[in-house]
């Protein structure tokens, strides 16, 4: 897969890699491309004519796409997390419903998680479900949903209303009647074009049949959405930081003075090459690891997911800030893209489950 991701994002994403950066416009094109060339399937296990990937897969497509636009890999990991509980949890007659229709590229998938009243703390949402013969009316407000308005179905987490203390998790397709897009809210400072928007869940009607898994197995099933979530977020920036050094190495290479000397014959220039490529390399390797320990399922994988996550952020930005001064005034006014790399990976800090979220998580994990 990583050929056929490196020549797709050449062929489909860098043509409108900068306009979806100016207009904060979903990209559109490269997603519908997504789709057709049969991407969406990377988790679909193969008898539903999926590529039947793995997290390894999901971490090594997502960080490569992170390398021409984060925006379309970050809209693309929403989709895979989606997959990978649908995959693992769903009934086999809802898994033969769907998971075909993914694989061919007619269904795409978003993720309902995050709600202003718990921020990025997914385990306590507020949205409630109403019992009405074989279906749930869902109510309740979901604040960032990632590709709203073009995925097809939304994984959308709520409160049992049969169990008490219990979650649960509905496929909620987009054009369902009663759910309303919030227009106008998303002006991001990075990441611009991921067209994340509040849903509202105005007694949204979704059949019983459409419940993942057993009543009240949401919370489980979320532990699976949060490690091939965390896992992905990790990809996207540590993809991003190690785009930021070669363009960083490229420029400084190519940089002459007028004795024909170039920038990275600088000592101190090639002191800071070596810092970018160290902190790249750290990065890209320990979410392949992670992903790896995930897909064998090693005893400690879920602690190097959470570090993964944590590794990856805090590196981005220093990688994306170091480069930005190798890149001088070229890089200052926005004749090579590492600005925008720069403000992209300010939101590897607080997309949820935030830096913040995550530490937490991984020092409780580690005390067990």
């Amino acid at each position: 897969m990583e050929t056929q991701t490196k020549e797709f994002g050449s062929k489909f994403v860098t043509p409108i890699t900068k306009s979806v950066d100016e207009e904060g416009r979903f990209p559109k094109e490269a997603y519908d491309a997504l789709r057709k060339e049969g991407f969406m399937g990377l988790l679909v296990p193969r008898e539903f004519g999926g590529l039947g990937g793995g997290d390894y897969h999901h971490a090594k497509v997502c960080s490569i796409l992170a390398g021409f636009d984060a925006t379309t890999a970050l809209c693309y990991m929403m989709h895979n997390t989606a997959i990978a509980a649908v995959r693992t949890f769903a009934s086999p007659s809802l898994q033969a419903e769907v998971l075909p229709k993914v694989a061919k590229g007619e269904l795409t998938f978003a993720l309902a998680y995050s709600e202003s009243g718990s921020g990025t703390h997914f385990d306590t949402p507020d949205m409630i479900e109403e019992e009405s013969g074989d279906s749930r009316i869902l109510k309740g407000r979901k604040s960032f949903v990632t590709a709203a308005e073009f995925a097809d179905i939304y994984l959308t987490y709520t409160n049992s209303c049969k169990l008490k203390g219990k979650r649960n998790n509905w496929l909620v397709e987009r054009n369902s009647e009663n759910l309303v897009h919030e227009h106008n809210v998303w002006n991001g400072l990075g990441m611009r074009g991921n067209n994340s928007k509040p849903v509202q869940y105005n007694g949204v009607k979704v059949s019983n049949s459409w419940l993942l898994g057993e009543e009240g197995g949401g919370e489980e099933q979320a532990g699976i959405v949060a490690m091939f979530f965390v896992t992905g977020l990790g990809a996207i920036y540590a993809g991003l930081g190690n785009t930021a050094y070669s363009v960083a190495l490229a420029h400084t290479k190519e940089r002459k003075y007028t004795n024909g000397n170039a920038l990275s014959d600088i000592e101190l220039v090639r002191i800071h090459l070596a810092t970018l490529y160290t902190k790249a390399q750290s990065a890209l390797a320990l979410v392949f690891e992670a992903a790896r320990a995930l897909d064998n399922n090693e005893p400690d994988f879920a602690t190097k997911i959470f570090a993964c996550r944590i590794n990856a952020t805090e590196l981005v930005t220093d990688i994306c800030t170091l480069a930005m001064r190798l890149g001088g005034g070229k890089a200052y006014s926005k004749l090579l893209p590492l600005e925008r790399y720069l403000r992209d990976s300010y939101a590897a800090q607080v997309m949820a489950p935030s830096l913040d979220v995550v530490k937490i998580w991984l020092g409780d994990a580690l005390r067990k």
